[in-house]
């Protein structure tokens, strides 16, 4: 059963508008949000009912701009439309400025999720010498500023080279608001100040007296920390923090592979930090089911339909073309006519990204290969499997809400291979290669793909037999394990690696668009058998192939163009303060 976070409306509930000013004279009022102290903020109760408002702040897509920043990276392509998309996006085509909506509407939410956690910050320190239970004040307190931590470390990350406004305090003054602009170093200390102390006294994953598993967790802000080091380069000062996820917190690499992105798997084994989306009987009349208050997500519509972020052609073949290790009995199937036989796909993209080559898996209760939407001059090669509901029903519509816009389905921020795929970088970038290899190897031995390295002893799987000095162990990483791995997940992870190669590798985001610029794919039709074990072909080309077919074929060798061309490295490396925030806000230029 899903564990429900949200349990009643909450009084604290504040509009974005209070953190991120439109206009002066929002300034000169006395902000009609606050609950004064008379009313409200009296005990642990209330408190909660505050923490509850901050995890809320969670459901509003703009927190982590799944889709801006699949299409943003070289993750997406922007649904319907071949060679030319149907649909203009800002963030594909590399247009994006500080007037465009996603980047307002992350700036605001953000900012709302830390007035929230300051309103419960300030409360705990006023009830503190009243609280009955110490134990449950600390915890509060912990999540409370874990938040502020997290959601000052996303803009961080996101905006202005990491200048960005500190709100350590509830604003109530006109000066309190137009606060200026923090040095990247001061904000990053405060981040981590706040995730210092969550990761000291919050509990580990199943450690909550209520057992409660959809708190966040002590590994949880290790992560983030661990995380906050690397994207500095300082890979000895991030390894305790992941050597402390990997091996004291209890996660574990999930090798039920059920469970890997469907709703039987969420909060999984090795799940970190996950949103627990429940929905809330709302108003569906206004805006309510677009910006998360119904506790509901719309990420299935955008990865299944005509228009939002469906698997770019480099990324469908990278996945299917993953060597599978022969001797893993998982990579087999039995085939009526030829007995057993080797897969179509790896099953580390049967789990994350839908493919007509897929038939030995279902997708939306029919054969992969014979949906309907693979088609190579129209919708595309590849359908993400992260955010859908394909494994519970025929079609999105047919969601228990009753809508196909509010999906229930959870969103996993980071889990575990996520943390030891950083790990292994920091190895590489140290000097421990063998280190970073059994650990990368640990991710692919659970897909069961052929692993790195010599092949020595181990006669029970196979080895690629190749020799990896550190400068070939980090390509492999760049360009295979961590796309391939974690894909579309979390906060911009594919970007914020691009961000950090580019200091560490001399490799940017600019360097990747020029590659896949460059790179050509072909479309061909595709031949399978059926569950009625009847053949049929798939025409239209939805079948991709890296080298140059003699027969009949498509040229895909145009996704990534236009977005080359207008990429600017020096601008949009990061998103800029939101021009509203600039309007209003006479410290911040």
């Amino acid at each position: 059963m899903k564990h429900i976070l949200i349990k009643s409306i909450v009084l604290v509930l504040t509009l974005s508008a209070i953190s991120s000013c439109s206009d002066n004279e929002f300034l000169q009022e006395q902000n009609p949000n606050i609950i004064g102290v008379d009313r409200f903020w009296r005990n642990l109760s209330e408190t909660q009912s505050g923490l509850n408002a901050v995890y809320q702040t969670l459901y509003h897509p703009a927190v982590l701009n799944v889709i801006a920043e699949t299409l943003r990276s070289d993750m997406g392509y922007p649904g319907y439309g071949r060679p030319v998309p149907q649909n203009t996006e800002d963030f594909y085509l590399h247009t994006y400025n500080g007037g465009t909506n996603e980047i307002i509407d992350k700036w605001q939410t953000c900012y709302q999720g830390i007035f929230r956690a300051n309103q419960v910050i300030e409360a705990l320190i006023n009830i503190q010498e009243t609280a009955i239970n110490e134990e449950e004040w600390t915890s509060q307190m912990a999540q409370a500023r874990f938040f502020r931590g997290l959601f000052h470390y996303y803009l961080y990350t996101t905006y202005n080279e990491g200048s960005i406004i500190i709100r350590d305090f509830v604003p109530v003054t006109n000066e309190d608001y137009a606060k200026g602009l923090s040095p990247e170093e001061e904000v990053i200390a405060f981040v981590r100040e706040d995730l210092e102390y969550a990761y000291a006294n919050l509990y580990k994953k199943g450690e909550y007296p209520s057992g409660d598993i959809t708190r966040v967790t002590s590994g949880a802000a290790a992560t983030i920390l661990g995380h906050s080091y690397l994207q500095e380069l300082e890979y000895n000062r991030a390894m305790p923090y992941f050597d402390d996820v990997i091996n004291n917190h209890g996660y574990e690499l999930e090798y039920d592979l059920d469970k890997m992105f469907t709703t039987a798997g969420e909060f999984n084994s090795e799940s970190i930090f996950e949103i627990n989306f429940s929905f809330i009987d709302a108003d569906l009349t206004n805006e309510s089911r677009w910006i998360g208050e119904t506790g509901t997500n719309w990420l299935n519509q955008q990865t299944s339909n005509t228009r939002g972020a469906v698997g770019p052609a480099w990324i469908a073949y990278k996945y299917k073309t993953e060597p599978m290790d022969p001797l893993d009995n998982r990579n087999y199937y039995n085939d009526p006519d030829t007995g057993l036989t080797l897969r179509n796909v790896p099953l580390r993209a049967s789990s994350m990204i839908a493919l007509v080559d897929d038939t030995q898996t279902t997708y939306y209760e029919v054969q992969t290969s014979a949906y309907n939407r693979f088609h190579g001059t129209a919708w595309g090669f590849a359908w993400w499997k992260k955010y859908t509901n394909h494994d519970i029903v025929a079609t999105e519509g047919q969601l228990p809400t009753g809508s196909a816009t509010l999906s229930e389905k959870n969103v996993v921020v980071n889990r575990l291979s996520e943390v030891i795929l950083m790990q292994a970088e920091c190895k590489i970038k140290t000097g421990d290669v063998s280190g970073a290899l059994e650990l990368i190897n640990e991710v692919r031995r659970r897909w069961g793909l052929v692993l790195l390295g010599a092949q020595g002893g181990d006669t029970n799987r196979t080895y690629d037999d190749v020799t990896y000095d550190a400068d070939a162990l980090m390509t492999r990483l760049m360009y295979d394990e961590k796309p391939l791995e974690m894909s579309i997940e979390g906060h911009a992870i594919r970007w914020l690696d691009f961000v950090r190669w580019e200091k560490s590798e001399g490799y940017g985001f600019k360097d990747r668009l020029q590659e896949l610029a460059s790179e050509v794919y072909y479309g061909v039709n595709f031949t399978y058998v059926n569950d009625e074990g009847n053949s049929r072909t798939r025409f239209n080309f939805p079948s991709l192939e890296g080298t140059q077919p003699a027969g009949a074929h498509i040229v895909v060798d145009y996704e990534y163009d236009t977005s080359a061309l207008n990429y600017n490295e020096s601008t949009q490396r990061y998103y800029p303060i939101p021009f509203a925030e600039a309007n209003a806000n006479p410290n911040v230029n």
